[in-house]
């Protein structure tokens, strides 16, 4: 029964070897290389490399030195972007330039600000350099992306331009080679590669027709148009896996390309297995996305794949059984086949492929370990960054190998956006088709700012206690905070981390609406004039307005204006079409100041008020500020891009139809409920949202 078993096992692991060989892109064949530049181009277009460096004293010299040293006929410029170094960082990067003095004007070295919360720690370097890149040579065709532990051949960028001319690609990168001289090195080293190869099959990646996309971080050239039209380093700002991201991006509208070079180098050492085990066990569990099903499925898969090869030659031998030996056999030779060229890559003989599977089973075990410090709550820490569970960052495992980031992340945003979608769509709002209207990165913003409006609005409009309701809302003045550090708490707040630094979300704007509902918290609402009446529309409204207009990429000065004046007209329609439903709330929008000009007591109980014969007046009046607000809204949003704005064209022309239809009452029938049909709704979609 038990050797019935094991060939069972055994014949899934030759089979799986066999569909990985046939199969899966050829991946095993490492071949996908840069081609020599075979003719001299009649334009070299202008290059700025981007190096973010932090505490990188040790290789950041070499690192710039064989940027500085390119046999590139074009403009070439590097950005050292010192990210906050403890140590001689900056200082080595200018001293290598001092040593090529003929170049020496080809380097700048920033000071790098403080990590902004939101960002990986890397990308927020690449970011700042890229933004500077823009100013350094506008008219530089590509962005050279690379570590500062990379050295590079003379000839490389040469061959990467011209390689993305000749194909016309977006984003060309290169796997560097990985240091590969220590015992531990060389058993681990190359299979992470040939991992990795597994997982992102170069030729998958290349081939336009396939979705397959991937990139090494340690050098990775890009099309500065394919940069901008992603919406530049910001749209991947978050993204723990940032080459990957990038790639993905780049790929939905255009080309890239992936494969391998033995002449630009990785500088780093790993001379032990606790070197390789810390920097693996850090972070592996974030990449199965804290998923013990997955973590399942991967020892599972590594143990049949890797493991039962040897384990069922072994059994096969002791238990006298040929046909489990020759499969066991069959397996491991298909497996040392599919690692030769990997290990010819790096000048390893064939023996070593005989510690593939010993090597897979580290693997797994540094994934068990990288999940049980999350459940423990521990994180790694990395450049002097701490990467926690949980809410804070966590350090990915490839940075050091040269193809993948180091990152301060928060934590994995798809739960938190599928949450804050969920808000969306259960509210029914009426302006979910203006905000499926927007592109992804937008739509989630927007939908990350409704899900905050609707949780502090509901808090209000509780019929719970006043004082539970204000301990709510201050517990979400808290969540701001931490927000704003970086480390929010909740779902809505995990979704509007990436936003806030990507459209530059004000923080008081947050605060204004909390402050809007705490107005609403009260048991008994009252507002005592037109200025606190102003003031409260601002709040609850122009707040919201301000925020959005950030999102939907309007200048700030013309957004204030808009939000302003559009949400005055938005609330001021509230108030007047829910003045019976807020009555019988003992609650009353509509100013005591205005109120007593026309000689209107206000009653205790202002269901009192709704037989008043004046009380109609008062809505008249009122409307007029409401009238002159849809106007001035309407001249504003004149000069705005319509594309850019339908969003908010569509709340305006909603409102104002619901607006009109008050005003042809004559506010004589308050207690009859106003909105718009579907046949209405439909057509300022149509009208406004599509036309």
């Amino acid at each position: 029964m038990i050797l019935g078993g094991a060939l069972a096992l055994a014949v899934v692991s030759a089979l799986a070897w066999l569909f990985l060989i046939l199969f899966r892109g050829s991946f095993w064949k490492a071949d996908q290389r840069l081609e020599d530049v075979s003719r001299e181009r009649e334009h070299w277009p202008a290059v700025v490399a981007v190096i973010p460096a932090r505490d990188e004293e040790g290789s950041i010299g070499r690192t710039v030195s064989s940027l500085l040293r390119q046999d590139y006929p074009g403009s070439f410029h590097v950005i050292v972007v010192d990210d906050n170094s403890s140590d001689g960082t900056a200082a080595e990067a200018r001293h290598a330039a001092e040593a090529s003095p003929e170049r020496a004007d080809c380097l700048t070295v920033l000071d790098g600000v403080p990590l902004s919360p939101g960002w990986t720690g890397k990308l927020w370097a690449v970011h700042q350099g890229v933004r500077h890149a823009e100013h350094a040579d506008p008219s530089a065709a590509y962005v050279l992306l690379t570590d500062a532990d990379i050295e590079h051949g003379p000839q490389s960028l040469r061959r990467l331009v011209d390689h993305a001319e000749r194909g016309g690609y977006d984003l060309v990168s290169l796997m560097v080679l990985l240091q590969c001289r220590s015992f531990w090195e060389r058993w681990l080293i190359p299979a992470f590669v040939f991992f990795f190869q597994k997982l992102y099959p170069f030729s998958w990646v290349n081939d336009p027709k396939r979705a397959t996309a991937a990139a090494a971080g340690g050098c990775m050239l890009v099309r500065r148009a394919a940069l901008d039209r992603i919406g530049g380093i910001q749209a991947i700002g978050d993204r723990l896996i940032d080459d990957c991201a990038l790639a993905a991006a780049i790929k939905k509208g255009g080309r890239i390309w992936l494969g391998l070079t033995k002449d630009t180098i990785s500088l780093r050492r790993y001379d032990s297995l606790s070197d390789i085990w810390g920097m693996v066990a850090r972070s592996a569990f974030e990449q199965l996305k804290h998923s013990a099903v997955l973590l399942l499925m991967t020892v599972i898969a590594m143990a049949v794949i890797y493991l039962m090869p040897p384990l069922a030659v072994i059994a096969g031998i002791g238990a006298a059984d040929p046909v489990l030996t020759a499969v066991g056999l069959a397996a491991y030779a298909g497996m040392a086949a599919a690692y030769r060229p990997t290990l010819r890559l790096y000048g390893m003989n064939w023996g070593w492929a005989a510690g593939l599977p010993g090597a897979g089973l580290l693997y797994v075990l540094m994934t068990l370990d990288s999940a049980r410090r999350h459940w423990r709550g521990k994180g790694g820490a990395w450049k002097g960054r701490y990467h926690g569970s949980g809410l804070e960052a966590v350090a990915l495992s490839g940075e050091a190998m040269g193809f993948m980031t180091t990152a301060t992340l928060s934590p994995d945003v798809a739960e938190a956006h599928a949450h804050v979608e969920a808000i969306v769509k259960q509210s029914k709002t009426s302006f979910f088709w203006a905000m499926r209207r927007l592109g992804e990165d937008k739509r989630r913003a927007m939908y990350a700012v409704y899900a905050f409006c609707r949780d502090v609005d509901d808090i209000a409009d509780d019929p719970g206690l006043q004082s539970n309701k204000i301990v709510q809302l201050d517990a979400w003045r808290e969540e701001i905070e931490r927000l704003y550090a970086g480390a929010p708490l909740r779902f809505i707040g995990q979704a509007l981390l990436a936003p806030l630094h990507r459209y530059g979300l004000r923080k008081k704007d947050f605060m204004a609406l909390i402050d809007g509902m705490e107005m609403d918290a009260h048991d008994k609402v009252r507002i005592p004039d037109k200025a606190t009446l102003e003031l409260y529309c601002d709040r609850v409204a122009c707040a919201v307005g301000r925020l959005s207009n950030r999102i939907f990429g309007i200048d700030e000065d013309t957004g204030d204006r808009v939000a302003y004046a559009l949400g005055q007209a938005l609330q001021l329609t509230n108030i007047l079409r829910d003045v019976y439903e807020d009555a019988q709330r003992n609650r009353l929008y509509l100013p005591e100041s205005l109120l007593h000009d026309y000689r209107v007591d206000v009653p205790n109980d202002a269901r009192m008020l709704l037989s008043h014969p004046l009380l109609p007046t008062v809505c008249r009046v009122l409307a007029q500020d409401a009238a002159r607000r849809f106007g001035e809204a309407e001249k504003i949003l004149a000069t705005c891009d319509r594309a850019q704005m339908r969003p908010a064209i569509m709340m305006m022309e909603s409102y104002r139809r619901i607006f009109r239809k008050l005003q042809n009452a004559g506010w004589q029938r308050l207690d009859s409920p106003v909105s718009l049909s579907k046949a209405e709704k439909l057509w300022v979609l149509l009208r406004h949202g599509i036309l």
